[in-house]
């Protein structure tokens, strides 16, 4: 059961009714916080220490409220940072089982359906007399398949207080995958924010094209206007675009919601359906940025190629392609999987860093990702590919007070910061790209 402002809704239902909440939506911060063991505003990661202290008390003690087994694996002063990069190959294990406990819930569950199913079927043919439980069982059938299409609603919770860190408990030095650029020039792409929420959906044509919904989240888009699920590379050339300079390419990232107030999607796919509440906290800015290659010259990337970073199952899936990095304004130094507290005057961020080691021939692959890949750690790409341009998105947002904000995510994912990832097709205009080689080539800041 999951509250949003003043509604009540069940995971994968559509049925509600009205509450007390206050309008403003406190309820919903009192209700959704309380899992997190805090109230709504902890005046953004105060300077107590006693506070700190009870609040990792609670992360220890109280994590088994989601069944994600999350003991921290560093025990030094950043109080168990969970999500450093060094230390995610031991939490993919432990979420990893997780997610198999949960796949076979829902395998379990998925065979009752299916026991039910075929009950019904039988019943139904026995006697004309029991046709108006038929439909009935029509409309359970109905539900059930929206329960195969759209997995995991019944899983759905708000984030755990284990996804939370104040930002100063953080070590510097934290890059992840493609967070390495060498003293080469870069290209700034000016696409805009999408503030007025005027390009949004929960499809994802780069990892589920062709599915509705696929994302089972909601997307921010910049670039051209015509993204979902079933566009075509010409549908979005032909389409107008947010970018200043006629950059068609599309770029697209999960939403993050503000959990003080309720969203106009409470009862969507994507929206409350999928376990995301709250209203859509539009980003501060967005920093579209093409950095050189450490190493070597770069490339031109190809027209319809497809870009992703970062894991949407990261939860389950494991580490191997997650590469979330989040930090705080004046804290870039360093950063963290983890949804990071930020003081007083302190802006969240997010970055986002792109593959840049493409095989010189595909523009996507059968898994999406294989076509292209991240640098080693030195910059180099690996034998039989090319550096291109390596886009990274820089996200920020004014966000709430304390923990009252989330991610949009998959609902087995329970808006775990782990889960971040963006995707990218490239269509700029061959001229517009061999403008943005040659000045990173060149060493240029355009």
């Amino acid at each position: 059961m999951l509250v949003a402002g003043g509604v009540v809704v069940a995971a994968g239902s559509a049925s509600a009714h009205t509450g007390s909440d206050s309008t403003d939506g406190s309820g919903l911060v009192s209700r959704l916080t309380e899992s997190l063991g805090t109230s709504g505003n902890d005046d953004q990661a105060s300077d107590g220490s006693d506070e700190q202290s009870s609040e990792n008390q609670r992360t220890d003690h109280d994590s088994s409220d989601r069944d994600r087994d999350r003991d921290d694996s560093d025990s030094d002063s950043d109080s168990g940072d969970r999500g450093d990069r060094g230390d995610r190959g031991d939490r993919g294990d432990r979420e990893g089982g997780s997610g198999n406990d949960r796949r076979d819930d829902r395998n379990r569950g998925d065979q009752d359906r299916s026991d039910q199913d075929q009950s019904g079927d039988h019943n139904g043919d026995q006697n004309e007399d029991r046709k108006n439980d038929g439909n009935d069982g029509n409309d359970d059938g109905d539900e059930g398949r929206a329960e195969e299409q759209f997995k995991g609603r019944d899983q759905a919770a708000p984030p755990d207080a284990s996804d939370f860190v104040d930002i100063r408990q953080v070590d510097p030095g934290s890059e992840g995958d493609g967070g390495r650029f060498s003293a080469a020039g870069t290209f700034r792409v000016d696409c805009g924010t999408n503030a007025d929420g005027s390009h949004r959906n929960s499809d994802n044509i780069v990892l589920g094209p062709g599915k509705r919904n696929a994302a089972q989240h909601v997307h921010d888009y910049v670039g051209t206007t015509a993204t979902t699920f079933a566009s075509s590379d010409e549908e979005l050339r032909s389409a107008s675009t947010t970018c200043t300079n006629g950059d068609r390419s599309t770029y697209y990232w999960p939403v993050i919601r503000d959990l003080n107030s309720t969203g106009p999607d409470a009862f969507d796919d994507g929206g409350g359906l999928d376990g995301n509440f709250g209203s859509v906290l539009p980003a501060a800015s967005v920093d579209l940025t093409f950095h050189g290659n450490p190493t070597d010259d770069v490339v031109a990337a190809p027209q319809g190629l497809r870009l992703a970073t970062g894991d949407a199952k990261a939860g389950t899936n494991g580490q191997e392609n997650a590469n979330a990095k989040w930090t705080c304004t004046g804290f870039e130094d360093r950063t963290t999987t983890r949804y990071p507290l930020c003081p007083q005057g302190s802006s969240l961020v997010r970055i986002l860093d792109f593959p840049s080691c493409w095989d010189g021939e595909n523009t996507d692959s059968d898994d999406h990702r294989s076509h292209v890949g991240f640098p080693e750690e030195d910059g180099t790409c690996d034998r039989g590919t090319v550096p291109i341009p390596a886009l990274r998105m820089t996200l920020t947002y004014d966000r709430p007070d304390g923990r009252a904000f989330a991610l949009d995510s998959f609902p087995d994912q329970q808006h775990n910061p782990v889960t971040d990832h963006a995707s990218s097709i490239n269509l700029m205009p061959s001229r517009l790209m061999d403008r943005a080689v040659s000045c990173i080539n060149s060493r240029q800041a355009c």
